[in-house]
């Protein structure tokens, strides 16, 4: 459909003669409007008519500039053929009414339990309400997709923010810049890069205070990437930390020892995340592999420490869906597949499923662009407004459920059948490739996030599928040990396109900071 949609008008004349920008999704809010007027509104099936008079449209002739009366009689046309005659005539008539004023609506709201829920839920029903149109509503209300975020609707969900503004005196108000530009996490890279040999050695205890300090002071998730490989698009260029001022190094070395030890004595719920990163000297190196095995025992203890995977001309990865060309993450999207596949228009029918996904798909790009809309929106003076920190920020999208929709397609899970593995690979590659297409045009930048969650045994899985992140569970039948871990993680390192992990116990509770699906 990609190419299709380049077949599209690029501007359309109002009635007043001016020209505006040709937009898609104009298309599916008018129709769904219509089909909400006469009782029979369906979010997915609307966004399903659309895709198809998208299609025709494409293949339609036009003056250079159509006008909008010309397109919508196109879309008229085409939905009384396509077999929908009541709803082609409703949204004729629709549009022959004048524009109305939006009338207030009247919401009810279960009594929560405090002040704080209470705002939240405001917040919710405002957010959708304001920011989304009435289809992408509806799918939320048909929990076909679920948009993290709500709460704090005028905000990126996280967003990498600048280490170096704690070295500046005064350094608390950077924290209200951040507080108003992330709802829920903040990510801090590489802060051991502050170190250097011009650096009074008294600064560096205070920078670890600031930076273990960010979850209370923000109220804030905080995650502190530690151990990233300096890595560099140059083919010449050095890659590892191992390369550069062996002096320079001395002091992150010393610095991260510092970090780690006030790190380890606060409790668990007040401490910040770490991602710590590996790359090919993690398992050879003296000081990495010290360094690595204490992050283990960390983990073995319930500290929230991730690992990442650094490789050569690759991007460097930050959180899930986030790499160092972004500047967060603008919302986190869930695709809930179980849903999709319980529809009764498929019925078990793999084929069916597959037709029915990009139409899904296509719906989180709607939400992302309207989401990124009504931050455009905001006052200049809001932090948000700094040159492309919106337009650079990514939108998390996450297939909810792959397995049991695989089940109920295939009657298998993915790990116990090559047919069901095989199906579940193209259900990705067809959210991959839609998302790509899709946001391409609208210059998004979409990131499909799976995270494989899987045991040690079934750690292949992660190279069949191209997964990006894994929470490798350890039962009874696995030794979780400091040895077992490192060599898990050096597998996975050398034989899977892996790039964030997660090691836990089977059934242990995710914690603050952690990967979430």
């Amino acid at each position: 459909m990609a190419d299709e949609l380049e077949q599209l008008p690029v501007w359309v004349r109002r009635i007043d003669g001016s020209q505006v920008p040709f937009e898609a999704d104009r298309i599916c809010q008018s129709l769904y409007a219509a089909a909400e007027s006469l009782g029979t509104a369906s979010a997915f099936l609307i966004r399903e008519l659309s895709d198809v008079v998208l299609h025709f449209l494409a293949q339609a002739d036009y003056p250079a500039i159509p006008s909008t009366a010309q397109i919508a009689e196109h879309v008229e046309k085409i939905v009384r053929e396509v077999g929908h005659p009541a709803l082609a005539r409703r949204y004729a008539e629709l549009r022959q009414r004048p524009a109305e004023e939006s009338a207030k609506r009247r919401i009810t709201l279960a009594w929560p339990g405090s002040a704080d829920e209470l705002a939240r839920d405001c917040q919710r029903v405002y957010a959708l309400g304001a920011i989304f149109s009435r289809d992408i509503a509806a799918a939320v209300a048909e929990r076909l997709l679920h948009l993290e975020g709500l709460e704090a609707p005028a905000k990126l969900a996280s967003v990498i923010v600048e280490a170096s503004r704690l070295m500046e005196l005064p350094w608390w108000p950077a924290l209200a810049d951040w507080r108003q530009c992330a709802g829920r996490q903040w990510i801090v890279d590489s802060p051991e890069s502050l170190c250097t040999a011009r650096m009074h050695p008294a600064l560096t205890p205070h920078l670890c205070e600031r930076l273990l300090s960010l979850p209370m002071l923000g109220q804030r998730e905080v995650e502190l990437h530690l151990n990233v490989a300096e890595s560099s698009e140059e083919a010449d260029s050095p890659l590892f930390l191992g390369g550069t001022d062996e002096s320079a190094r001395q002091e992150r070395v010393n610095f991260v020892d510092g970090l780690l030890e006030r790190w380890k004595v606060l409790s668990a719920t007040q401490a910040p995340a770490l991602a710590w990163h590996l790359n090919e000297r993690s398992f050879d190196d003296d000081v990495e592999r010290r360094h690595l095995h204490e992050m283990i025992r960390q983990r073995l203890q319930g500290r929230a420490v991730h690992f990442v995977f650094d490789r050569p001309h690759s991007p460097v990865a930050l959180t899930n869906g986030l790499d160092r060309k972004g500047s967060g993450i603008l919302m986190e999207i869930g695709l809930d597949l179980p849903t999709l596949a319980a529809r009764p228009d498929i019925q078990r029918d793999g084929a069916a499923f597959l037709k029915k996904l990009p139409s899904l798909a296509r719906m989180t790009v709607s939400a992302a662009r309207q989401k990124r809309q009504h931050l455009r929106g905001l006052p200049d003076a809001s932090p948000l407004m700094r040159p492309f920190l919106i337009e650079r920020a990514a939108v998390r999208v996450t297939p909810m459920g792959l397995d049991d929709a695989v089940e109920r397609i295939t009657g298998a899970s993915l790990g116990r059948s090559p047919l069901s593995l095989d199906f579940a690979v193209r259900v990705l590659q067809t959210l991959r490739s839609t998302l790509h297409d899709a946001g391409r045009p609208l210059s998004l930048d979409l990131r499909l996030d799976f995270a494989l969650q899987a045991t040690p045994d079934q750690l292949p899985l992660a190279a069949k599928l191209h997964a990006e992140s894994a929470i490798i569970a350890f039962g009874d039948e696995h030794p979780m040990n400091v040895d077992a871990c490192t060599e898990l993680l050096a597998s996975a390192w050398r034989s899977t396109p892996l790039v964030r992990m997660q090691l836990q116990r089977a059934g242990q509770m995710l914690q603050q900071g952690e990967l979430g699906l």
